[in-house]
């Protein structure tokens, strides 16, 4: 299979036996033939932006780890953006179009690119920040977070935050900054990374509010 590529990616080749059986069993679907020609040739492809498309035991690894069939049954995971994006096949489409969804969020919508999959390859492909709806842009931006009321149990809430932001503030320094609320714990960091950690700090503690890059409250307190 030949690719012209405008960029240069790192290229690991195979000569994969596979046949349109063994996806079928595997994925349980069709896929097109230019596909199967893709997986008999690559074992991966990566671009110097982190963008890596598998080869066939790869996506099978893959799907298995993430649970594709149960969460996304309608997809199937060929790649990711190396940034936690995965890239996704529709299954049972004559079509080779590619969509794109967070790893973390399989149960949701999925997005569309709007182009096929080889075309977007040949020409450096990339996810922008502008093709991520603005709810996804919400967990790639940088935010703030905030200590705004006295959590539930002060002396756990402490412990909890140094370790969960690996805070160098000392034991003493966080309990008397919160005496003087509001109180910064932590900025620069994505709600991609820390968004489970801080709603799960919210849950126990009631006491932290997100505010992301333009000011604007992303996460707050459960007013009691």
């Amino acid at each position: 299979m030949i690719l012209n590529f405008k960029s240069l990616p790192l290229i690991v080749r195979t000569e994969r036996n596979i046949d349109a059986n063994e996806i079928n069993i595997s994925f349980q679907t069709n896929i097109p033939s230019r596909m199967i020609e893709f997986w008999k040739y690559f074992e991966e492809v990566t671009f110097e932006n982190g963008i890596n498309i598998y080869g066939f035991d790869i996506a099978v690894e893959r799907n298995r780890l993430y649970e594709v069939s149960v969460y996304a049954p309608d997809y199937i995971l060929i790649g990711d953006d190396g940034g936690g994006q995965g890239v996704f096949l529709k299954k049972n489409s004559d079509q080779l179009n590619i969509f794109y969804q967070d790893l973390g969020a399989l149960s949701s919508s999925f997005y569309s690119l709007d182009i096929e999959l080889f075309s977007w390859l040949e020409n450096n492909p990339v996810i922008d920040e502008e093709d991520f709806p603005s709810d996804e842009l919400d967990l790639i931006d940088e935010v703030k977070v905030y200590v705004v009321r006295i959590p539930n149990d002060a002396n756990k809430f402490i412990m909890e935050i140094r370790k969960c932001f690996n805070l160098k503030l000392s034991i003493i320094d966080i309990r008397e900054k919160l005496n003087s609320l509001p109180f910064l714990v932590i900025q620069d960091i994505t709600l991609m990374k820390y968004g489970k950690v801080i709603e799960s700090l919210n849950q126990k503690y009631n006491c932290l509010e997100v505010l992301n890059s333009k000011n604007v409250i992303l996460i707050s307190p459960v007013k009691n």
